[in-house]
This record gives structure tokens, C-alpha cells and sequence, in this order.
């Protein structure tokens, strides 16, 4: 059997995933990830995976500045060559996606939802909301983030029998092996910006953009350093169309100890996981939020906006992190000073617990679970075929394939 997975592009995340999926395939089996662009605006990870079969259809191109058109025909005509047998497609609402669902349901081919969309990502419109179900009821099972992924599944029609859940996950093992032998020689490591310091930071990693909310975190910062004596330094890992104004907003209003750190690949990613003290994520909205799973594999303690898709399962309040706000500054604050006023044995309490939890959510377990979900996709048959005949008259017209 050919089993492909198919995203907008392919960086750390995926080759995690699949990775473990080939591992558990049956003796033959081929296991392939599809990506349709080179990179994704704000993270240009380096291919590396060389042990994974992966097919780019773009190579060279930017995902979002591709033409609806050419990706509908390319993806089409890599499909009709790689022929999969079952396939797990990100999402349904872009064109790639589309012509990927639309390629399996002409050919009978089973096929997996990889969902990480909750109700409150967004502003839900009633009349849009019934245009996802017929969309939805085309996939034969799904898998999904957590808990209000599952939850928003079942609102748009899916059976909760068929929601499988711990799509996002990354490769603990890595992060926590790195980031022990990183800190048994720490000093290795000052070349990078805003490490050169050994005093202890809070480590932000995010694309800068208006919803990641890093506006209210550097207000909340400069509260959080006039009324703590020894301040904890703040770095902020990533790019995005808000740097440069994030920047000059820290020079103007004199924000000390505040370092913006750029885009950093993997192996520069863990460095800094490993000199944190703690980690924070103060987005608006954000559907689940990898760097909270790498944080507490790297042991780190996690401050997490209460709308972060992942606090709903990964974040337990007190326990292994702190929650708050996104839209309070005064909330932010409070919980930054909170972490850095306790005492070195409860944060590294703290910071255990965040490696148990986040042990239960591995690529094994999506492997199983995505097998588990393929299992009972491909039992629906004739059963499916006539599910999208009966709710083909209610779609709004879908991408052909070429």
C-alpha cells in the first residue's frame, strides 16, 4: 500500500510524524508526505529528513504566493502518479487541500482529515459554518489536536467514533536528549543572540504578526520589570511583518533586557530551549501551538494564553505552568511575575511535570491512532460513496482536479 500525508509544506513536525507512521506500517508499505510549497511565510525550515519519502510540488516556491490554478492541476497530477492507496489530508479550506479531497473522493480512496481547528480560532458565521459540513462528511475519519478540535469536529457533523486525536505532536525524545547535553555544556553556546548573558530569560518563539500578541506581552514586560528587582530577560524567537516595528517600539520606549532573536533552525532552536528558563506563548488565538509541546519536552515550565489550542490538554494550571489572559496585560504580568518569584525547586517541579504530560502526546501516538483512524475509514466503502452523493447538491463548487 502507498500511504501519503499531504501538508502546505514539510519542515521538523512532519518528518516527526511520519517518521513514526513508517516505523509502524506493515512490512511493504510506503509511506510518502506530500508538500506542496518549498516553505511556508514565516518559517523557512531547511529539509533535512533524508531518511523520509517526501514529494515538494513546488520546491522552490512560497506556499502562500501560489496561484490557485497550478496548484489545483500539480497536486492533481502528483496524485494520478503516486496513486495512494489511503491518504491524510491538512485541513480542507485551501485550494491543495481541495484538489487532494477531491482526487480521493473520484477515485475511492479513503482518506484521513488532519484537523487542528477549533470553534473560538475565529469569528463563526452560521451560513459558512453549513458550507464546512458538506466538506467534512467527505472524509472518512479524522484526526485531530485535542479536546476542542474534537469538539468543533462533532459540530460540523463528523460521528465522534470516528475523531481520533494527537495530530500535534513533535519528537520529544529529540528535544529532551538535545537540550540534556546542551546543558551539560552550556557554554558552548554563547555565540547566539541574546546568549552571551547568564542571566535567566523568558523564551518567546513565534512568527511575528498581530494575532501572536506580542504587543501586549512586551507592555506586560515592561510592567513585570518595574516591579521586580532582579527581571528576568525576555527573547523572541521568529520574523514575521511585525519585526521591525516590535523592534523600534522596544528601542523607544526603552524595554531593557529584550533581544529579538530572528528565525533559528532546529539544531540553533534547542540551544535556546536549553538556556530558558521558562517558556511563554501569550497568542490571541492559535489553533494549537507546537512550541509549547517542545518547551515541556526540553522540562521548561510554560505560561500559556487560556485560548492557545494546546491549553486545553498540555497546560495544567499551577502544576506544570501558569495560565492567563491574552487580552489582559495586567494578566500577563501577574503571571510572569509569578514564575520568576518562586522558588528554583518548585519551577523545576514544575518543569518535570511538564516532560510527564507531555510524554503521553508523542509521534507513536499518532502513528497509532492514525492507523487506528485509517483502519476504520477504509471499512466505510460503498457506504461513503453514497454519503457524497447525497450532499454533492449542497457544496459550493469545489476545485477540479485537472
Amino acid at each position: 500500500m502507498v500511504i501519503a500525508f499531504h501538508w502546505p509544506s514539510l519542515g521538523p513536525y512532519h518528518f516527526a510524524r511520519l517518521r513514526a507512521v513508517q516505523e509502524t506500517a506493515p512490512a511493504g508499505d510506503r509511506v510518502i508526505g506530500i508538500g506542496t510549497a518549498g516553505s511556508v511565510e514565516g518559517r523557512p525550515w531547511q529539509q533535512r529528513a533524508i531518511d523520509i519519502d517526501t514529494r515538494i510540488i513546488f520546491p522552490d516556491r512560497v506556499y502562500h504566493e501560489l496561484g490557485r490554478q497550478e496548484v489545483v492541476q500539480q497536486v492533481c497530477r502528483t496524485l494520478d502518479e503516486l496513486r495512494p492507496d489511503a491518504m491524510a489530508i491538512a485541513g480542507y479550506g485551501m485550494s491543495d487541500s481541495r484538489a487532494a479531497l477531491r482526487w480521493c473522493v473520484r477515485n475511492r480512496t479513503p482518506r484521513l482529515l488532519m484537523s487542528e481547528t477549533k470553534r473560538d480560532d475565529s469569528p463563526r458565521i452560521w451560513w459558512r459554518e453549513l458550507l464546512k459540513r458538506p466538506y467534512v462528511a467527505r472524509f472518512d475519519a479524522a484526526i485531530c489536536g485535542g479536546t476542542p478540535h474534537a469538539r468543533y469536529l462533532e459540530e460540523l457533523g463528523m460521528d465522534r467514533r470516528r475523531i481520533f486525536n494527537k495530530y500535534d505532536v513533535v519528537d520529544n525524545q529529540f528535544y529532551g536528549d538535545a537540550v540534556a547535553t546542551l546543558r551539560a555544556n552550556a557554554g558552548a553556546t554563547t555565540h547566539l543572540p541574546g546568549l552571551a548573558s547568564d542571566q535567566p530569560f523568558f523564551l518567546v518563539i513565534s512568527r511575528l504578526i498581530p494575532r501572536k500578541n506580542i504587543d501586549r506581552l512586551l507592555s506586560a514586560y515592561a510592567i513585570y520589570r518595574k516591579r521586580c528587582n532582579e527581571a528576568w530577560r525576555l527573547i523572541v524567537l521568529g520574523i514575521g511583518d511585525e519585526l521591525d516595528r516590535l523592534v523600534e517600539r522596544v528601542r523607544s520606549e526603552q524595554i531593557g533586557d529584550t533581544t529579538f532573536a530572528g528565525f533559528q533552525q532546529l539544531n540553533e532552536l534547542v540551544v535556546y530551549y536549553s538556556r530558558a528558563v521558562a517558556f511563554v506563548h501569550p497568542a490571541l488565538q492559535e489553533q494549537w501551538g507546537l512550541v509549547v509541546n517542545e518547551a515541556m519536552a526540553c522540562t521548561l515550565p510554560v505560561l500559556v494564553s487560556r485560548t492557545v489550542g494546546c491549553a486545553y490538554d498540555l497546560v495544567q494550571d499551577g502544576r506544570n505552568g501558569l495560565l492567563f489572559d491574552p487580552m489582559s496585560v495586567e494578566s500577563i504580568a501577574a503571571a510572569l511575575h509569578k514564575m520568576s518569584s518562586l522558588p528554583d525547586s518548585e519551577r523545576k517541579t514544575m518543569g518535570d511535570a511538564s516532560r510527564a504530560i507531555i510524554s503521553d502526546w508523542t509521534p507513536r501516538h499518532f502513528a497509532e491512532n492514525f492507523w487506528a483512524a485509517v483502519r476504520l475509514g477504509s471499512r466505510r466503502g460503498e457506504e461513503r460513496s453514497g454519503a457524497v452523493r447525497a450532499v454533492k447538491p449542497t457544496l459550493a463548487r469545489p476545485d477540479r482536479c485537472a
